[in-house]
Order: C-alpha cells, then sequence, then structure tokens
C-alpha cells in the first residue's frame, strides 16, 4: 500500500509539472527572494547613460536582489539600429528575457514565434500590473485570445503622433505664441532661421503625416500600422489605400515645398541618427508629438539648452483625436527567454508599489532627485529607465522643470476623444508575407523619397504606383480588408 500510495503521489506531481501552459512554469511557493538567483537579461533602446549604468550596477540590483533574487543584466541598442538588431537577436533565438518595442510590432513578432504567450505568467505573478493598467489596455496586445505582451503605460493616449512638438522658447523669442496651421510652421521656421540658420525645421520625415493631415483633409484617419501604406476612414469605417488618395498626393506637396523653403534640409535625410543628434544638440524647431513628448524630451532639451521649453499643438485643434493604442509601449517575453518567470516578476515589482515605481525611473531620493511641493526635482541630467515605457496614471509625479501648461495638456488630452475603429486589430501578415516583404522593398526605393520631398510627387508618382502593383500591392490590401471586414463584424456581435 505505501508503495502505491508513492507512485500515485510522484504520478500528481508530474501532471502537475507538465500540465502548465501559456509560459507558466510551475515555481515552488516560496518567497521571491529564497528563489534561485537569475541574471535578468534585458533589452533596451538608445543608450545607457554612465548614472544609469552605475545606479544598476548597485543601488537597483542590490534592492532586486533583496526582492526578487535578480540582477537585471541590459543590452542598450541605439536607437537607429533598434529594429534591425533588435529582430536579428530574436530570430536566432539569443536568450534574452524580456524586451521593449511598441504595440504595433506584437503582432509581426507573435507570427514569426519570437514572443510566448503571458496568460499564465500574467495569472501568477503579474497581480500588480492588472491592479494598475486598465484591463481596455490589455486587449490591444492579445491575439487569438492570448495575452502576447504587457502594455506598460497607462496614461492619456488619444490623438499620439498627430501633435507637432515646438521649441516653444523660440516660438516665443521670435513673437510668436502658439502653432494652430502649417502656414504657423513655415512662419516660425522663416522667423527664426533668419536670426539663426543653425536651426533645422524638421527632419522626421519617415513619419508625421498624420500631423498634417489634420488640416489637409475634412475628414479623420488613422494609419493601420506605422507603415503608412494603409488608413481607416473614422467617418464611414472602410479601410482606404494612403499612397493611392489625393491627401497622400496633397501631403507630398506639402514636403516638396518644406525642401524648397530648406524645413527639410535634404542632406541629412537618409541619415537615421541626424534627428536624433540634432535634438540632442537642441538644433531642432520642431518634430512629432506624442501626447506627452514635451515632458519626456525636456530634460535633453535643457542638457543642450538650459532655457529650452517644449509644448505640443494640434493643427487643426477643434478636430477630433482618436484613442488607437492607450498604450504603445509593450514589454515582451522572448520564446528563447531562459527565465520568463522573473521577468514577468520583475514588471510586476515596477507598479507593486510607488516606492517601487518612483526607484527605478527617477533613481536615490537625495541623490537622483528631490520632491518640492509635489513634483520632482531632477538632480542628475542622466536618463534613468525611461519613464515614458512605464508612465501610469497612479503613480504619475510631474517635474518641476516642466510647464504647468505642459502638464494640463496631456492631463486634458483624453477629454472628448473617440476610441479608434483599429482598436485592438491585429493583421496576420502569413498570408501574405511574400507579397508584403516585395512591397516594402519597392515602397522604400519609390515612396521614400517622395514622402521626403526629395522627388516630385507628380513626376515620380505613377511609376512608383505600378511599381508596387508589380510587387503584390492589391493582394496585401485585398487580404487587409478581408481580415479587417471580419473584425468589424466580429465586434459588432459583440
Amino acid at each position: 500500500m505505501i508503495r502505491w500510495l508513492a507512485l500515485i503521489m510522484l504520478f500528481v506531481a508530474a501532471v502537475s509539472a507538465g500540465g502548465c501552459s501559456d509560459g507558466a512554469q510551475e515555481t515552488p511557493d516560496v518567497p521571491e527572494s529564497k528563489l534561485p538567483f537569475v541574471k535578468l537579461k534585458v533589452i533596451m533602446p538608445g543608450d545607457e547613460s554612465d548614472r544609469m549604468k552605475d545606479f544598476v550596477e548597485n543601488e537597483l540590483n542590490a534592492r532586486l536582489r533583496d526582492d526578487l533574487n535578480i540582477e537585471l543584466d541590459f543590452t542598450y541598442i541605439p536607437w537607429a539600429t533598434y529594429q534591425q538588431k533588435l529582430e536579428l537577436a530574436l530570430s536566432t533565438g539569443e536568450k534574452y528575457d524580456l524586451f521593449w518595442y511598441g504595440t504595433p510590432f506584437v503582432s509581426g513578432y507573435q507570427s514569426k514565434g519570437y514572443i510566448q504567450p503571458l496568460d499564465g505568467l500574467l495569472a501568477k505573478y503579474g497581480a500588480d500590473l492588472t491592479k494598475n493598467i486598465p484591463a481596455e489596455n490589455f486587449k490591444l496586445d492579445q491575439i487569438d485570445g492570448r495575452q502576447w505582451a504587457i502594455p506598460s503605460q497607462a496614461f492619456t493616449s488619444a490623438g499620439k503622433f498627430t501633435s507637432v512638438m515646438v521649441r516653444q522658447d523660440l516660438l516665443e523669442r521670435v513673437g510668436m505664441s502658439d502653432i494652430k496651421t502649417i502656414a504657423d510652421l513655415e512662419e516660425f521656421y522663416r522667423r527664426m532661421h533668419e536670426r539663426d540658420p543653425s536651426y533645422y525645421g524638421y527632419l522626421e520625415t519617415d513619419r508625421g503625416q498624420e500631423v498634417l493631415w489634420r488640416e489637409l483633409s475634412d475628414d479623420n484617419y488613422t494609419f493601420m500600422d506605422e507603415r503608412q501604406l494603409f488608413a481607416v476612414d473614422e467617418g464611414t469605417g472602410k479601410m482606404i489605400s494612403y499612397l493611392e488618395s489625393d491627401l497622400y498626393r496633397k501631403v507630398a506637396r506639402v514636403r516638396e515645398s518644406w525642401v524648397r523653403q530648406g524645413i527639410i534640409d535634404k542632406n541629412l535625410i537618409g541619415n537615421p541618427a541626424s534627428k536624433i543628434d540634432q535634438e540632442n544638440a537642441g538644433k531642432l524647431l520642431f518634430r512629432v508629438g506624442a501626447v506627452s513628448r514635451a515632458m519626456e524630451n525636456l530634460q535633453t532639451a535643457q542638457r543642450a539648452d538650459p532655457g529650452a521649453k517644449l509644448r505640443e499643438y494640434y493643427l487643426a485643434p477643434g478636430k477630433l483625436k482618436y484613442i488607437l493604442a492607450p498604450s504603445n509601449e509593450a514589454y515582451m517575453i522572448p520564446t528563447a527567454a531562459q527565465n520568463p518567470e522573473r521577468a514577468m516578476m520583475f514588471m510586476n515589482w515596477v507598479l507593486e508599489s510607488k516606492e517601487n515605481y518612483m526607484f527605478i525611473i527617477y533613481g536615490v531620493e537625495g541623490k537622483d532627485y528631490r520632491l518640492e511641493n509635489g513634483k520632482i526635482k531632477l538632480l542628475t541630467n542622466d536618463q534613468l529607465m525611461y519613464e515614458w515605457m512605464w508612465r501610469n496614471k497612479n503613480y504619475f509625479i510631474a517635474p518641476t522643470n516642466v510647464d504647468d501648461k505642459v502638464v494640463e495638456d496631456m492631463l486634458a488630452n483624453d477629454d472628448n476623444a473617440r476610441i479608434s475603429r483599429l482598436f485592438g486589430f491585429h493583421f496576420n501578415e502569413e498570408p501574405i508575407k511574400s507579397e508584403l516583404a516585395r512591397v516594402m522593398a519597392v515602397y522604400k526605393m519609390k515612396f521614400e523619397p517622395i514622402n521626403a520631398g526629395l522627388v516630385g510627387y507628380d513626376d515620380s508618382f505613377q511609376d512608383a504606383l505600378a511599381a508596387l502593383k508589380k510587387a503584390g500591392y492589391d493582394k496585401v490590401f485585398a487580404e487587409l480588408q478581408r481580415q479587417y471586414a471580419e473584425f468589424r463584424a466580429s465586434a459588432e456581435d459583440k
């Protein structure tokens, strides 16, 4: 009987160990600090500051050893090469445990098998994540009923990437107060350039088309993804081929005009790092906004120019704004991760308390920051963990150097906003992945020069479109329309 009982207990233990799914491997229910020590390998974009390196190696890892028995091992990849090098690491199965990227990339990485589902891990180790991040945010990263990423940001987001961020101090220096039109931007550049030609107008030609849409069209459109081929008409609900629209022609002609005026410097186009370098040097007059970019980039701007002020504006300010992604920030766990449970524990730890949140973002009180009248006074110019990746309305505190008007803009940004018809839609690219790859190759060669204003729309568009069609553009669009129609029908049935 004893032998039989022993066999039964072994069988039950084996079933329990093997029955776990969705990344939730069984870990003994012991205090987290008593779990085996691991180094959590994390990929991050940008450049690690001197203080961040010191902070991680000392104060942060000391705290994490006590709380979770882990240490963080960061690999930073410069922004200009982040996508390329990240995908190389994922495709070759390098043993990283966690990485960040934007929400639009979740679907592609899921279809390529780069990332693992997180439902089991989230259920077991993510109580504070689900407590502090709204359920709607989590839906963004759900595909086929499973969770594939953690939407780490929980803040205002309507109209993201449709505003323009300007150097407010320079705007006021040339006798202007705000920006409402394309003509205002052009006048700002003209006046500033007359005073000091070392300033650049606008280098961000890889996006920003939606900034201009607000004025150039009476309708409201939202891009399907960052590739900027297709958009949804928010009024009719129809998916449109943006490149074949009259709106594309209007945007292209504005860009051509900006090259002629010098607002877009054609000598810097093609250098992905140029906009970052010029912004870091305090030489960029305006760029695409992102609801809270005026706050996020202020530290960098003031490092170059202590008197710098930033503010975001919407062209056609009375027009509606749409919420496509309440969190554009997504933390994912690679399929090849060796420590997925600890990765989830770490993410949960960040939002477990305001103390943890403040510590990893702002560092040590009295050394890296101090509190003044309910605001954060930064004592170092070195960036620690990117605040925007984890910005949470439950814990948010504004920095002292950010103008109160900027904070008011952010907090009121979602007032009267509407949910985009694309909310929650994920395009499965597998059925047309070969055609899409060919289309994007043609797009890069033929359309990007038009987008940047380097070649004329009238002279180049028909040839570019014919090449795109030959590559399989219509097949890609048809498959997208089919999937989107199914998505809308399903959403209307609920």
